[in-house]
């Protein structure tokens, strides 16, 4: 009855906001082309792919999910070398990152969570485990794949205090989601803690870490670097901001702040990373418009000329980072709930964000008691921290180093996930003779 009702108000839901996505499909190139997948059909590569083959089932919703599960999905992959590893998301960007960053395992754009979409997928796939990160809680998904008598997973799970609020109302109806969950290896005891109140009494919770401690120290090669420097290597002296991650309603913040900066650092230059690439040629055309210089990053070949850079290609900010002084993560100065700060502190760098930051809120109150990174309420407080940070290159080592040591002391999710996977996938694990079970 539970998913009955779930279902015919997200018919509800699609049927009311179908105009929205409509002009999002025909307007935008985020949903353009994957309405077919999303309605339960898969190329036929895919389905090439997968045909007569073992399947590891991942689900991450977007580009911070994939990365962050890159290092499991690695080591399973590494464990049964023969499994199709099949990751679905429900972005492009989140697609391009599979095709690029995991190029031996299979995309698929997530279905409609609807059981005639979802058992469509389902059968083609034939998983032998799903694995959902995060807050990726799909009723009909889960259910239709335990009903095969196939484990459901969840790992890096996390439950905001915000978002615990909402579920608590829906607690008997979270108790019916979570029931057919093997594991839910959750971020942190808090996290745990939220969950246990909502799942039933006997789920099978437990606390592993967070996967994007591990994902941030996997900094870049010197050949991988190597291509950055080529694209656009930074004259000597040149002081580099990176702002990464930025969402509409901060690049005006930004460009206000990087004037003022600019005269006192006259060689500062600003490398600006949207959260979004599709939002590139509207910015583009906005900074032009407000007299600002700034060049593409897609057509950066060796010569960086203008102040500004506007990058409009994903799978680069990891190596951004290693050339940048300074560091502001996007999405918080606007109420979106924060970016990743881990990687910049992987780096050595301070990371700067504004006051939202929900999504992300046990990493950054870490962060600012380690006194490992700060956060400003507006525009005017980042101009004067980025300026105090700038002019005293010591005191951004000195913290910088805090930030590192912060990520380098929360290593082990990795190892702790994979023991408690082992536990309830005994699928996934060769047995000791080296035969597996189940091939």
């Amino acid at each position: 009855m539970t998913r009955l009702l779930y279902t015919l108000l997200l018919l509800l839901v699609i049927a009311a906001t179908l105009p929205l996505w409509c002009y999002r499909y025909f307007n935008t190139t985020k949903y353009r082309g994957t309405l077919r997948q999303r309605l339960g059909h898969l190329p036929r590569s895919v389905q090439q792919q997968i045909e007569n083959k073992s399947c590891c089932w991942i689900h991450a919703v977007s580009v911070g999910e994939v990365m962050a599960a890159r290092p499991l999905i690695e080591a399973l992959h590494q464990t049964r070398p023969h499994w199709q590893m099949v990751v679905s998301t429900v972005t492009r960007t989140g697609q391009q990152v599979v095709e690029t960053q995991i190029p031996y395992a299979c995309h698929i754009f997530l279905p409609f969570d609807l059981p005639w979409t979802i058992n469509r997928v389902v059968t083609l796939v034939r998983p032998r485990c799903l694995i959902l990160l995060e807050t990726e809680l799909w009723p009909n998904l889960i259910q239709a794949v335990a009903q095969q008598g196939t484990p459901v997973v969840v790992v890096n799970g996390r439950i905001s205090q915000r978002s615990f609020r909402d579920y608590h109302r829906l607690r008997l109806a979270m108790r019916t989601l979570l029931a057919p969950v093997a594991l839910l290896a959750m971020q942190s005891t808090a996290n745990a803690e939220r969950l246990r109140q909502l799942a039933p009494p006997r789920a099978n919770i437990t606390v592993t870490g967070n996967l994007k401690f591990e994902q941030a120290l996997r900094l870049p090669d010197q050949q991988t670097m190597q291509a950055l420097w080529h694209r656009l290597p930074a004259a000597t002296g040149d002081l580099v901001w990176v702002a990464a991650s930025t969402h509409p309603g901060e690049e005006e913040l930004l460009l206000s702040c990087y004037r003022q900066l600019c005269r006192v650092f006259p060689t500062l230059r600003l490398i600006l990373v949207p959260r979004h690439p599709e939002r590139v040629p509207a910015l583009q055309q906005w900074l032009q418009q407000q007299g600002a210089v700034c060049q593409l990053f897609s057509n950066s070949h060796g010569h960086w000329q203008a102040p500004i850079v506007l990058v409009d290609e994903i799978g680069w900010l990891q190596r951004l980072y290693g050339i940048a002084d300074v560091v502001f993560v996007g999405g918080s100065l606007v109420p979106h709930g924060g970016q990743n700060p881990l990687e910049p502190a992987a780096w050595g760098l301070v990371p700067l964000f504004g006051p939202h930051t929900h999504n992300f809120q046990e990493i950054t109150t870490q962060l600012l008691t380690a006194q490992a990174a700060f956060q400003v309420d507006d525009g005017n407080a980042l101009y004067h921290q980025l300026h105090t940070l700038l002019a005293d290159p010591v005191q951004r080592q000195q913290i910088g180093q805090r930030a590192r040591q912060l990520v380098e002391h929360n290593l082990g999710a990795l190892e702790r996930t994979l023991a408690a996977m082992r536990e309830v996938i005994p699928d996934l694990y060769p047995s000791p003779s080296g035969e597996g079970v189940g091939g």
